[in-house]
């Protein structure tokens, strides 16, 4: 290779080389326009007068200010109470220490010092006069150590082993008030005292000096590489020391100037960023240091200085403490308020307009560069560098391409331009009259244009008609090229595609359901379109189409960019939509479901919503594969390899449970609720300070709900209706990048149960209950007896009532006419064969009288005795004997009148019952016991003869025979059960059971009389 050759190689490397450290310079810090930037005044609750700041183990960031202490958990502000009996030995706080340990140390105006720990505050008094607690600093093995002074008074104290020690002159301590104090990370600690700077090494007892100036009031900061910096001192400007005991001059740097150069605090971020606030000038950020070669001179600037003050939205340029949070945020306390910055996802491109009357136009450029219009002038920005114009604009841009040959077009509702240089070349169109067009890049380098004139493309310098892409009399919106040569066409509602000499068209028909059709986008083969009601995508036969009323987020989706790894990137009226391939699939093969996506909104740094702009794409893909979105507010980028993610879990706290307006602490548990508490309100949080509206909770309590319960951002449980028992509260949080802390935190309590909650009130209902239950149960007996009693003795009365009649009318006539019949059987004694027959019709006659006689007996025998035994007996006697079948009746229990009624159908069972015995049972002996028991009256026939067979009780007895159906009639007539067994070897068992209360004619005794009759037992007597 030639020498010049060489040369040029090397310039194109050094080129390349330069330009990959500028991006990767440009990547690595943004500008502070570019952070989020939050403010939270006294409207949103936010004390005034911050004048310290720290973050707690648990997350809170602690607020020391003029008028007391305040913790933030990113959504409220809450003012710090110590607990009944302690209290804050003053309110106006001066500084704070958040130690390794989880205790919080404060420092007060008053020169008190207080720790809190576990909730629980102790006040020190270090015995010196009223001086300032200017700074609190931890050094290597935990040691606090607090900066005193004011008023030329002051010194250090060290907090070590349980107790306070004050470090004075006789330690080496400068005489005058110390300002500040730092604890090295080699184990030495550095102050600032009396206008010096002293530092005590390790293992050294006495301070040493370190040649700096150090005089009014400078602050200390040990950067990443071990330096030792220190703010303003007598002259403007920040020092740079080398930490180690080496003598070295200091460094001199400057930050931006203000009118008042002194810088109060200063920080060192995770990116090696300095931080620093003025007194009367804001915020300032030095960039830059990381690799900074230091060495003695006049002062200097490190990197790009920035400035962010009142102007730009700080609640005050009197700013004083700056911290950063374990998430990378940085807090900045003023006397107005608090500011938060922190890095997101997208990233606003400065140096353009903040609106534009007709929008902004946006197209690639070289180098990861963005052409950019607005309404009247043409820019380039990048990611990490402010946007330069270009050109101006004489008319409104409507259109901005860049073509395979990487020249720029420009078109306007009458022209189309070319940009050359610092001016944009007019490139006559083909029609006469102005009109408005859309433009596309038909092929590498052929540019067409289509108007309701017809469609023409250009290469080289004039124009030709192309009939295939024109739509006679309609103005396209819109014209794209597949990579399978495919044209699109966007006319509104519908489209219209373009495959060589096809035409087809797609509209609402067609599941094209977009409404107007606001942008289309195409990679490879794939084909979208977005509109008002959501997003399609060609499936190579039609449009599929997920839906806006079913996905929120798609609706007006007006930019749209496939990523080369399938992703899709949308602009819509929500925010920047971000949908994975896997998900975007799913989604189109059951668009009934929705759609998995993560939106980007404000809270990501997006400065708006999407452009609504029917012409052009407001979301574009760069050249180093960052995505740039159009608002109406601005243009903004995200780089898909580089979004910004918050992987802590947030730290799950359950703050308190309030009940009956009292707030009872979650520190002590279980808690104990007074008696009869139904209704609660359990308060928690999660200290995840970077975007608090986006943190998500799940609870539950356990036995009450049946799963986890997501309250989405609301930061209050609330329960009515709990009965008395021990509860266990569980709580899970989500930071705003849905990392949960599963582990979360726990609350339990215990309601005591009153008296009519407690068991023996339960018990003692239970026995009422019960007991109302037996006496309704008795008194429906009770009824149910004098029921069947009444029909027993309406039964009875028409017995007795029908003996009678028998008695004085047929028995009677029946006598009346035996006698004439033996008056006349006298007469007759001569006709010997008619006397004798009549004798034989008398004698009968006399059999018949005696037999109603005895039926009339039988039916009003009960007026006569009740004595169920002897009559049982009487029966088995009279059916039993003739068959010489030994009878034997047992009498158990003391006897009782028993009701006539019941007394009589039970008679008849047992003469039925008897009776089948004589008849079939081929029985030698029979046992009959009557039981009178106290609930119920008890009949049991036992034979020893054949039994009786299974399959007559089964059927309920013989065909055509009814005796068992009249015995378990008869029963059920008195409300009693009739059951007939086989005995176990031979014979058969009869036996009726009646209640008592029907059964028995006497009143019932009382209950402690039947007791004491089962106690002596059952009487027995025998009747052979």
């Amino acid at each position: 290779m030639s020498l010049a050759g060489k040369r040029l190689l090397l310039g194109i490397l050094a080129s390349l080389l330069a330009s990959s450290c500028e991006t990767r310079a440009e990547d690595s810090q943004r500008s502070l326009q570019q952070l989020r930037h939050t403010a939270w005044t006294s409207r949103d609750g936010a004390p005034p007068e911050i004048w310290a700041l720290a973050q707690s183990s648990d997350g809170y960031l602690w607020l020391g200010t003029g008028g007391g202490l305040y913790r933030f958990d990113g959504a409220s502000f809450e003012k710090f109470q110590p607990v009944k009996g302690e209290s804050l030995p003053t309110l106006n706080v001066n500084s704070l220490l958040a130690a390794r340990s989880g205790d919080l140390w404060i420092g007060f105006a008053s020169g008190a010092l207080a720790r809190l720990r576990a909730g629980h505050l102790t006040t020190f008094n270090l015995g010196l006069p009223p001086v300032p607690v200017l700074e609190l600093a931890e050094d290597r093995a935990g040691g606090v150590w607090a900066a005193l002074g004011g008023d030329g008074r002051g010194g250090v104290a060290r907090f070590s082993q349980g107790r306070w020690e004050i470090f004075g002159p006789s330690r080496g301590v400068a005489a005058g008030a110390t300002t500040s104090v730092l604890g090295a990370a080699d184990g030495s600690v550095w102050i600032a005292a009396g206008d010096e700077l002293q530092v005590l090494r390790p293992g050294a007892n006495r301070f040493s000096r370190v040649a700096a100036s150090a005089s009014d009031r400078p602050k200390l900061k040990q950067s990443p590489d071990g330096a030792i910096w220190l703010t303003t001192g007598a002259r403007p400007g920040l020092q740079r020391i080398a930490a180690s005991s080496a003598p070295a001059a200091p460094t001199w740097i400057a930050p931006p100037t203000t009118a008042n150069p002194r810088a109060e605090s200063i920080l060192f971020d995770r990116h090696g960023g300095l931080w620093g606030t003025y007194g009367s000038g804001g915020v300032f950020r030095l960039g830059g240091l990381g690799g900074l070669g230091f060495g003695g001179g006049a002062p200097g600037v490190v990197g790009a200085g920035e400035r962010f003050g009142l102007e730009h939205g700080l609640t005050s340029n009197l700013a004083n403490p700056i911290l950063e949070d374990r998430e990378g945020n940085i807090w900045v306390g003023t006397n107005l308020g608090l500011d938060q910055f922190r890095e997101t996802s997208a990233v606003v491109a400065t140096g353009l307009p903040t609106a534009s009357r007709s929008g902004f136009r946006i197209a690639p450029g070289p180098a990861g560069s963005m052409y950019i219009t607005s309404s009247d002038a043409l820019f380039r920005a990048g990611p990490g560098r402010v946007a330069r114009k270009l050109a101006r604009l004489s008319r409104r841009p409507l259109i901005l391409h860049t073509d395979a040959l990487s020249r720029t077009w420009i078109g306007t509702d009458r022209t189309l331009g070319i940009l050359s240089g610092a001016a944009v070349r007019d490139v006559p169109l083909p029609w006469a009259q102005n009109r408005s067009f859309a433009l596309v890049e038909e092929a590498a380098g052929r540019i067409c244009v289509s108007s309701v004139e017809g469609a023409f493309c250009r290469e080289g310098r004039g124009w030709s008609p192309e009939p295939r892409l024109a739509t006679p009399g309609v103005l396209p919106m819109q014209i794209l090229r597949d990579a399978a040569g495919r044209v699109w066409i966007s006319l509104g509602d519908r489209i219209e595609m373009v495959d060589g000499p096809t035409r087809r068209i797609f509209s609402a028909g067609s599941d094209l359901g977009l409404g107007t059709v606001v942008v289309m986008a195409v990679r490879g083969r794939n084909v979208y379109a977005g509109g008002d009601f959501g997003l399609a995508r060609f499936d190579g036969q039609r449009f599929v189409t997920l839906k806006s009323d079913l996905n929120p987020f798609l609706s007006r989706t007006a930019g749209i960019v496939e990523t080369s790894n399938g992703d899709v990137w949308l602009n819509t009226v929500s925010g920047v939509v971000k949908i994975e391939r896997a998900d975007l699939n799913d989604a189109f093969a059951h668009t009934g479901r929705l759609a998995k996506a993560r939106v980007f909104d404000g809270d990501d740094g997006m400065p708006g919503v999407a452009q609504q702009d029917s012409r052009s794409q407001t979301a574009m893909e760069a050249s180093d594969g960052r995505l740039w979105f159009v608002t109406r507010l601005g243009v903004a980028w995200i780089d898909p390899k580089g979004l910004s993610f918050n992987s802590r879990p947030p730290p799950v706290i359950i703050k308190s449970l309030v009940s009956s307006g009292r707030v009872y602490s979650s520190g002590a548990t279980p808690i104990q609720l007074p008696k009869g508490t139904s209704n609660l309100q359990i308060e928690y949080t999660a200290t995840s300070l970077s975007v608090p509206s986006r943190v998500r909770f799940r609870y539950q309590l356990e036995g009450v709900d049946d799963g986890w319960v997501d309250p989405g951002p609301r930061r209050q449980a609330f329960y009515t209706g709990l009965r008395p028992g021990s509860y266990r509260f569980r709580l899970i949080a989500a930071n705003d990048d849905n990392v949960w802390n599963r582990g979360g935190a726990t609350l339990e309590f215990e309601i005591p149960p009153t008296f009519f909650q407690s068991w023996p009130f339960y018990l003692l209902c239970a026995t009422l209950t019960l007991g109302l239950l037996w006496l309704g149960y008795s008194m429906r007996l009770r009824a149910v007896a004098e029921r069947i009693r009444a029909r027993m003795n309406e039964r009875l009365d028409e017995r007795e009532r029908i003996a009678r009649e028998l008695h004085d009318t047929l028995l009677q006539s029946v006598q009346g006419l035996i006698m004439r019949f033996s008056n006349i059987a006298q007469d007759m004694v001569t006709i010997q064969p008619a006397h004798r027959d009549m004798l034989d019709a008398l004698d009968s006659a006399d059999a018949v009288v005696v037999e109603g006689r005895d039926r009339i007996h039988e039916l009003r025998q009960w007026s006569e005795t009740r004595g169920l035994a002897e009559l049982v007996g009487r029966t088995a006697e009279r059916l039993l004997r003739p068959e010489k079948i030994e009878t034997c009746v047992i009498i158990e229990g003391s006897q009782r009148d028993v009701y006539p009624a019941v007394a009589d159908e039970v008679l008849r069972i047992t003469d039925e019952a008897l009776f089948n015995i004589a008849r079939h049972a081929r029985a030698h002996s029979v046992t009959i016991a009557i039981i009178f028991g106290a609930k119920t009256l008890t009949l049991r026939i036992i034979d020893d003869g054949v039994g009786i067979a299974p399959v007559i009780v089964t059927q309920g007895g013989v065909t055509g025979h009814f005796g068992l159906v009249g015995m378990r009639e008869r029963a059920a007539k008195i409300g009693g059960q009739l059951t007939i067994t086989p005995e176990a070897i031979r014979g058969t068992r009869v036996e009726v059971r009646v209640g008592a209360d029907i059964a028995y004619a006497d009143k019932s005794r009382p209950i402690w009389l039947a007791w004491r009759r089962r106690f002596e037992g059952a009487r027995r007597w025998t009747i052979r």
